[in-house]
């Protein structure tokens, strides 16, 4: 991390379609997509919850995570993103303006919203689930801590 960084995670939901690109001489990959991030409260007087304030960023990734990001992530994902912040300048319409951007070094499925498979990258073998659902709903068996894992 740099002095005088702006390190930052945020847990929202993936807002626009993912963008992938190559730039450069050496052709490295780069993603990039809008976020959205809402905060949910319960309204004291009518006891339902409502959107509260609302953030919205412009997420870029680049090389090997911009690779995944551009094959797993659609509009609408629940996502965990941690990055730097910074923002970006631009003159567009001879107007000087300003988006803030999270350079990401790290993003996942928030499995409070979803399920998520993780493929590991370079390891053809698939690995045991960690319950077996019996197709009621219930869990059927769970492994013992260690066991169906390799150490690879």
């Amino acid at each position: 991390m740099a002095l005088g960084e702006t390190p930052l995670t945020i847990v929202g939901t993936v807002l626009s379609e993912v963008s992938t690109r190559s730039v450069g001489e050496n052709g490295h990959h780069v993603a990039s997509f809008w976020l959205r991030s809402h905060e949910r409260r319960r309204d004291k007087e009518t006891m339902e919850w409502v959107d509260g304030r609302q953030l919205t960023v412009r997420v870029t990734c680049w090389r090997r995570l911009a690779e995944s990001v551009g094959g797993s992530l659609v509009k609408g994902d629940p996502v965990i993103v941690s990055g730097r912040l910074y923002t970006r300048e631009f003159v567009a319409d001879g107007q000087s303006k300003s988006i803030a951007e999270l350079e990401a070094h790290a993003i996942g499925p928030n499995l409070t919203r979803c399920t998520a498979l993780v493929r590991r990258k370079g390891r053809p073998e698939q690995p045991e689930p960690l319950w077996e659902d019996n197709g009621e709903g219930e869990v059927s068996r769970a492994l013992s801590p260690g066991e169906g894992m390799s150490a690879a």
